[in-house]
């Protein structure tokens, strides 16, 4: 079946939580991740604020919208761009978050250092997806064989506590832009390294695949609205048990029909 005669379905759902450590000190959550979709083209995309800075909540949500919206509107361009020349493409990625927190920190009169986030994104579009990350945190991609891997590791710096920030000199460097292709029954998760501390295991470096398993399945299974719920319940009730941090997730799950068969 060609591309053509495919329609996708797309289930996302989303979670964040301020951890244990921002509650105590009545400190914001932040973590923020957001999902779109439309007819041909889906987005989750997530950020944890650098926890030092002053202005990193607003940071988060700022790199979390310009992402999904320039993906949204611009997936074909940016695709292509990837594929010939992905450097150039990473450098448009990163000049669209910083345009908008160079407005941000005008708004707000701070720096944009100020605004620092890591960043994580997945998009899928007529059987073909595009994903980037910055820092810590992990994505997972559940593939069209069935097998859960992990996508993108953490990044992190000389110590374990330590990651890289969009805002960074080094960010270019240190992006890493994947480009693929997925159809039926595959999905994505993007997740903090708060998060991270239940769903990837430091140790072997390697998915919690019988969880993520579970989680995939409530995804092509549940309303959205009780998938919200199990993962604002896990985020409460698990997650947040075995990290401090502030904790956040993204889902994008995908199924795919026929156009002659909805015709028919």
């Amino acid at each position: 079946m060609s591309e053509a005669d495919r329609s996708y379905s797309y289930r996302t759902s989303c979670g964040q939580i301020a951890g244990r450590s921002h509650l105590q000190s009545n400190a914001p959550c932040q973590d923020y991740v957001a999902a779109r979709a439309q007819r041909d083209v889906a987005c989750v995309a997530l950020a944890d604020g650098a926890g030092s800075r002053s202005h990193s909540e607003h940071g988060a949500r700022v790199v979390v919208k310009a992402t999904t919206r320039l993906l949204m509107d611009q997936f074909e361009e940016i695709w292509a761009l990837a594929g010939t020349n992905p450097s150039q493409a990473t450098a448009e990625l990163l000049d669209h978050c910083l345009t908008a927190l160079q407005r941000q920190a005008s708004e707000r009169n701070c720096t944009v250092s100020a605004l620092a986030s890591t960043l994580l994104f997945v998009a899928h579009s007529k059987g073909r997806f595009l994903a980037g990350h910055v820092g810590d945190g992990c994505i997972i991609h559940l593939q069209d064989d069935g097998q859960i891997v992990v996508l993108s590791h953490p990044d992190n710096g000389e110590y374990a506590n330590t990651t890289f920030f969009v805002t960074d000199a080094t960010a270019h460097d240190r992006f890493r832009l994947y480009r693929g292709h997925c159809a039926q029954g595959s999905g994505f998760v993007i997740m903090s390294d708060g998060t991270a501390e239940s769903l990837y295991r430091r140790s072997d470096k390697t998915p919690a695949s019988a969880a993520l398993r579970r989680m995939f399945a409530w995804s092509n299974t549940s309303t959205r609205s009780d998938m919200r719920d199990a993962l604002n319940r896990n985020l409460r009730e698990i997650f947040a048990a075995k990290s401090a941090d502030d904790c956040s997730i993204g889902v994008l799950s995908l199924s795919c029909t026929s156009n002659s068969q909805q015709a028919g």
